[in-house]
């Protein structure tokens, strides 16, 4: 199959499917190791969460982000 008759298919998948598909194309792309993975992770956890501590950045809560989250989706129908 060609890029393009892979393509066509995968745009008449759900939205849901979709981004699944998207996930696993992406995590392929992926270069380096796991472990170097989830170390730069966590280190960007620390420095976020210190940010977060030291009143650096604001945060938004729970329902300002499912509130956000839901609009986003509604646009992509």
């Amino acid at each position: 199959m060609s890029v393009k008759e892979i393509s066509i298919m995968a745009l008449k998948l759900p939205v849901r499917s979709r981004a699944l598909l998207a996930d696993l194309l992406l995590d392929s792309l992926d270069e380096g190791s796991a472990d170097a993975n989830e170390k730069a992770w966590v280190e960007l956890a620390k420095r976020r969460d210190d940010e977060i501590s030291k009143g650096r950045v604001a945060c938004k809560t729970h329902t300002e982000v499912m509130k956000a989250a839901r609009a986003a989706l509604r646009c992509v129908r």
